[in-house]
């Protein structure tokens, strides 16, 4: 899993690469979080290319758009591939988190990226 965000405060974008699962969610969860209580409400998560989300990435992304809901903001999915777009589906996600089509292209030179490595 890599994690990658680009800020430009109040909003930041995070690319989401991998698994989403057990084993990576509790750094996914401090870094969303520790993101929005940095002063980023407002979170677009390029999920293009997750490649698999359980049960606990939904939790992730459910807890990250409450809190960012609480700053003021709020949280966008995009581009999720169609295996992770029907379990969004499923769950019902998209009446809490705003779905877009399109993937982001971060700009050049402005990203930090955070290595979560499975166990």
């Amino acid at each position: 899993m890599t994690t990658t965000v680009v800020s430009d405060p109040p909003s930041a974008a995070v690319v989401l690469d991998g698994e989403i699962d057990i084993s990576t969610c509790p750094a996914i969860r401090r870094f969303l979080l520790a993101a929005i209580s940095g002063g980023h409400a407002h979170l677009a998560v390029d999920m293009s290319g997750v490649t698999f989300i359980d049960a606990s990435g939904i939790g992730v992304l459910v807890a990250a758009a409450s809190r960012a809901r609480q700053a003021g903001g709020g949280l966008s999915l995009l581009a999720p591939s169609p295996q992770v777009r029907r379990l969004l589906d499923v769950f019902q996600l998209d009446a809490i988190e705003r779905l877009v089509a399109s993937s982001l292209q971060a700009p050049a030179g402005r990203p930090g990226t955070c290595q979560v490595s499975q166990r």
